[in-house]
């Protein structure tokens, strides 16, 4: 059925710009991939994180930067492809065939518009549902007790910086800790501190029977006293368990990317609006960038298909800004909310028509091939 509408050149050409996409979305991936999990595991390490929650943490994070990416890696694809034609004088033997520039849209659109929809569905309905979890997993995260993310051989330190705790090693639960150190400094008056150093052999992890977790010291002693002076006092136990501290649960959803798209439709606050375009920007953009790589890719043998990639990449840049700086106008009320973000595609729309012209040569052979190539589509049609 294909076959039928659609010519060879029309599906050589959605091949080319589909691998190419694929192959461009994969190794961006894999470099923010790569360092999204050397930061993740840097502090697993450091015990700002549990170690068991790095792969979930970096699942997230990845579906996140997969959506986000889209627009970019479709747009470098579309170039890169239709530079590697000009490149190769492809474009020179289908220009020699009547292939004109606008016939290249037709192939272009079997690969665009379907991205485009997929990124529609992503944007509105998975990206919020991603974010979501995340945010439920840092709330998790949040709430566990600190020695959830104790590592063994190295000192940790408490979140308030006022407690410093070592362990030789660990059960593989965590569980069981052995030869445990501890050392807390609390403050007893305005010019004294009290250091409280403890250490013992064995220290075990339990919950009573309403689930609060508590901690079972064995064969230890503590050391009391004020630094710089002899008075120490001393104490040695056999087992000794103090509770640990409760933290306070945070499992409510407060960040705006996390909200579903039809609550953000339905409400009237500002900041939800600005929200709400900014995800309808994505797949537009996606789309009119994609668009737009088509004349901007001309290029010839010599100059090679990467002549354009830093010009492509700047345009990218100043887009992409401007959709935020318009996303933060929209929240602070400095455009009208009907506007949104659409002065910003309007703005892609104009550098559109004026590759456009550039590349056909000036307005009336624009004119002239969109004529013409109305005639031929016309001409097989019958």
């Amino acid at each position: 059925m294909l076959k039928r509408y659609f010519t060879i050149i029309d599906r050589y050409i959605s091949k080319e710009l589909l691998l190419t996409w694929l192959a461009v979305t994969l190794i961006l991936m894999l470099i923010l991939l790569s360092s999204t999990l050397a930061r993740l595991l840097g502090k697993a390490a450091e015990g700002a994180i549990p170690g068991d929650a790095v792969w979930s943490l970096l699942l997230f994070t990845g579906a996140r930067y997969l959506i986000l990416l889209i627009p970019l890696s479709l747009y470098l694809g579309v170039l890169l492809s239709f530079s590697r034609l000009y490149k190769d004088n492809e474009m020179a033997a289908l220009g020699a065939c009547g292939v004109g520039l606008m016939s290249l849209y037709r192939p272009l659109m079997m690969v665009v518009i379907p991205a485009t929809g997929i990124m529609l569905y992503l944007t509105l309905f998975l990206m919020p549902w991603v974010s979501q979890q995340a945010e439920l997993l840092k709330s998790e995260i949040e709430n566990r007790s600190e020695l959830t993310g104790v590592t063994a051989g190295r000192f940790n330190a408490s979140k308030k910086g006022d407690a410093i705790m070592f362990l030789q090693r660990q059960s593989e639960d965590g569980s069981q800790m052995f030869n445990v150190f501890l050392h807390q400094t609390n403050k007893k008056t305005e010019n004294k501190l009290l250091d409280n150093i403890e250490s013992a052999d064995l220290a075990k992890r339990y919950k009573d029977d309403s689930g609060r977790p508590f901690i079972m010291f064995e064969n230890g002693q503590i050391y009391e006293g004020e630094p710089g002076t002899s008075r120490f006092r001393i104490t040695r136990y056999e087992k000794k368990g103090i509770y640990l501290p409760e933290q306070q649960a945070t499992q409510k959803i407060s960040r705006k990317k996390a909200v579903p798209t039809i609550d953000l439709w339905n409400s009237d606050r500002v900041d939800y609006r600005a929200e709400l375009h900014w995800r309808l920007s994505l797949p537009i953009g996606a789309f009119l960038l994609a668009v737009l790589a088509l004349p901007l890719s001309y290029t010839t043998p010599r100059k090679g298909r990467y002549s354009k990639l830093a010009l492509a990449i700047l345009i990218y840049l100043i887009y992409s800004n401007l959709l935020g700086i318009g996303q933060s106008w929209v929240e602070k009320q400095k455009v009208p909310e009907w506007l949104g973000l659409w002065w910003v595609h309007g703005f892609a729309a104009i550098l559109i028509f004026y590759w456009w012209l550039k590349r056909a040569g000036g307005l009336r052979q624009f004119v002239s091939q969109i004529a013409f190539h109305r005639a031929k589509s016309g001409v097989e049609a019958s």
